[in-house]
């Protein structure tokens, strides 16, 4: 069976893998850095060197789509477009916050999990999740609020029941979140957004017959960009 390419770039840290048909990771490989522009194709090249694989030989092309860093999430996409578009391969993008609540189930085996992904500004992207092997979200919408909000708010949601939290979201707001949630709620390093996540998602949607359209597709940044068109002079 063809593998599939899968990665996420909605943190500073680049994940990218390569899985089997059936969902097993074949490669990975990662790294860290402010702008993933420089890297994200020699990590894609690297996985699929190690399992002797090339880009024709892809089922599709599964990518993070955020929200997240604005510039990681648009690198990602384009990178996923471009490497699709040559042979046709089905891209198919998954919610990078999704993605998050599997690596949190997988290690955790809670019952619910607030994955969060730091959105700048003193703010963070999260939603709470009924864990397991795909996530169920609790409420509607992928939240961009002050850590301080958002545990006010996963607690009314919560109605008292114990939440895992995690993602690079926690790590730079702890205090908060310890506070609030309790410290025995709170993990830290949590090595998600994985690219083992984002496939195993993004194979669920292919056996639907789901996938993304290679022209229209767009990240989900979770809020506007600061850089706007000008007004216009009067």
């Amino acid at each position: 069976m063809r593998p599939m390419l899968a990665f996420d770039t909605s943190t500073p840290c680049a994940r990218v893998a390569v899985l089997s048909f059936e969902g097993d990771c074949l490669a990975t490989a990662e790294k860290v850095a402010a702008r993933h522009s420089s890297h994200l194709l020699r990590l894609c090249d690297e996985v699929l060197r190690a399992t002797g694989a090339t880009v024709a030989d892809l089922a599709a092309i599964a990518c993070g789509a955020g929200p997240g860093s604005f510039t990681g999430l648009r690198v990602g996409l384009a990178v996923a477009k471009g490497l699709a578009l040559a042979d046709r391969i089905p891209l198919v993008l998954v919610s990078s916050l999704d993605a998050l609540a599997v690596d949190l189930s997988r290690s955790e085996g809670e019952s619910l999990v607030l994955p969060c992904i730091d959105a700048g500004k003193g703010q963070v992207y999260g939603r709470l999740y009924r864990a397991g092997e795909t996530p169920v979200p609790i409420g509607s919408d992928e939240l961009v609020l002050l850590p301080e909000d958002l545990c006010r708010l996963v607690q009314e949601q919560a109605v008292g029941a114990a939440v895992v939290a995690g993602g690079n979201g926690v790590d730079r707001y702890q205090e908060v979140f310890r506070a609030q949630l309790g410290a025995e709620a709170v993990r830290f390093q949590v090595a998600g957004p994985s690219a083992l996540a984002v496939g195993r998602l993004a194979r669920a949607r292919l056996a639907r017959g789901e996938h993304d359209d290679l022209e229209t597709s767009v990240p989900r940044y979770g809020r506007l960009p600061d850089i706007t068109k000008p007004k216009a002079a009067l």
